[in-house]
């Protein structure tokens, strides 16, 4: 099995795993491996020989190479440069990679040339590219060449990447050998190894499309899986609200809609459309602290005992339809349970007064509904002594049609405004 079907096997092995383990792959991202490379493509006579009477020649090769190479290198940000010797000249660069710009730099180099004459000075070669260093900027930096490996002129290669050590940055040399003999191959191979470089064969990579991907990634990128664990669309290192139940819509932070903002998201808000800034519980409902159906925010009796029945502003309160008679004090037979309720819930809680209030509608005089609420608190207040309730424990009072709470405009409003309200004291 070669090894790019165990590649696939192994990446195959992984998506599986992850799968059974109920993670998302949500996506892949390309990560730099470098900050900048420096193509250097070897322009020499032996260059514009054919490899072991191979056509083309070895610098057309190296251009379709190239060529094939920029269609494949990702926009990363680089910062490139594209280099031919001899003489040294600088086709391109420093500047941030193009994949057009570089493309048409590609295009300028020679496929054929002056053989004899035109000798390799690869080590002239190496050591003018310190000019070309100064103008990058720090950070790993790839050199990739593209040569043959015979020198016969200057300094040795070795040499001068050693040179180039002086440069205090952390160099790569990558090298695509069209040597046809053995010697070349030596020093291309030997750059490559002592810089943790790589070293491949110009002939493998235009025969084979998968070592030139290969090659491309081994140089300028690495491939980071991005998981998005809880499967909402978001990756998970931008996932502001990790752990979303599966088929819950979130937006770009990976969040749940919340559309009262009350902190609790739609999908687990039993009460939605809680005021702005009122507090609320782990269920999206704003707090009840005496439990009487109405929340805090609108409670205008908080601490209502339990048990008691209250009305929409959250006040023990009883109609006076279910009490009276029309105009009468006398409290009608069929309301005496409700008394009696009231009765037991001031037993249950011997440490609480009440004020026991008694209001009316509009019709008729306020003389006549100050005296008729009056009368109206009495009753009850005596009906509650008379069931055992210490008298100290009441007081009534009467409030006629000044503390209405609803519109006397209708019937409905005027009966919700006759009642008995029961104020907790202490």
């Amino acid at each position: 099995m070669n090894s790019t079907r165990i590649v696939s096997f192994i990446s195959l092995i992984l998506i599986v795993v992850i799968s059974v383990a109920g993670v998302a792959l949500a996506e892949e991202r390309l990560v730099p491996k470098i900050e900048n490379f420096i193509i250097l493509v070897d322009h020499s006579g032996s260059m514009f020989l054919t490899n072991q009477g191979a056509i083309p020649t070895k610098a057309k090769q190296a251009k379709d190479i190239l060529s094939a190479m920029n269609r494949r290198i990702p926009e990363l940000g680089y910062v490139g440069a594209i280099q031919i010797f001899p003489p040294s000249k600088t086709l391109i660069g420093p500047e941030q990679y193009n994949r057009n710009s570089f493309g048409g730099a590609i295009e300028n180099l020679q496929e054929k040339g002056k053989i004899f004459g035109n000798q390799t000075p690869l080590g002239r070669g190496i050591v003018d590219l310190v000019e070309v260093l100064k103008d990058m900027p720090p950070g790993k930096t790839a050199i990739i060449i593209f040569s043959d490996g015979e020198e016969n002129l200057d300094i040795e290669a070795l040499k001068a990447q050693e040179a180039l050590g002086a440069e205090q940055r952390e160099i790569n040399f990558h090298t695509v050998s069209f040597a046809d003999k053995k010697e070349g191959r030596t020093v291309l191979e030997e750059m490559s190894r002592v810089s943790d470089g790589i070293s491949v064969e110009g002939g493998e990579l235009a025969s084979d499309e998968v070592a030139l991907d290969r090659f491309v990634k081994d140089v300028f990128y690495l491939v980071e899986v991005l998981l998005d664990s809880d499967g909402d669309g978001v990756v998970d290192e931008a996932d502001k609200c990790p752990n979303t139940p599966r088929g819950i819509t979130v937006d770009a932070r990976g969040c749940p809609p919340d559309s009262d903002g009350d902190g609790v998201p739609d999908y687990l808000d039993r009460c939605p459309g809680t005021p702005p800034g009122v507090a609320v519980d782990n269920s999206g409902c704003p707090f009840d602290s005496d439990g009487d159906g109405v929340a805090d925010h609108l409670d205008k009796c908080p601490n209502t005992p339990k048990g008691a029945t209250v009305n929409e502003a959250g006040c023990w309160s009883l109609q006076a339809t279910t009490l009276y008679d029309s105009n009468s004090s006398y409290i009608r037979t069929e309301a005496y349970p409700l008394l009696d309720e009231v009765a037991s819930i001031l037993e249950k809680n011997p440490e609480m007064a009440v004020e026991v209030q008694g209001h009316t509608d509009n019709r008729g005089t306020a003389k006549y509904n100050q005296w008729l609420s009056e009368k109206r608190a009495e009753k009850v207040k005596d009906y509650l002594v008379s069931k055992g309730i210490d008298p100290s424990r009441l007081e009534a009072k009467g409030y006629g049609l000044t503390q209405p709470v609803a519109s006397n405009a209708t019937e409905e409003g005027r009966a919700q405004n006759r009642r008995v309200e029961l104020k907790r004291l202490r």
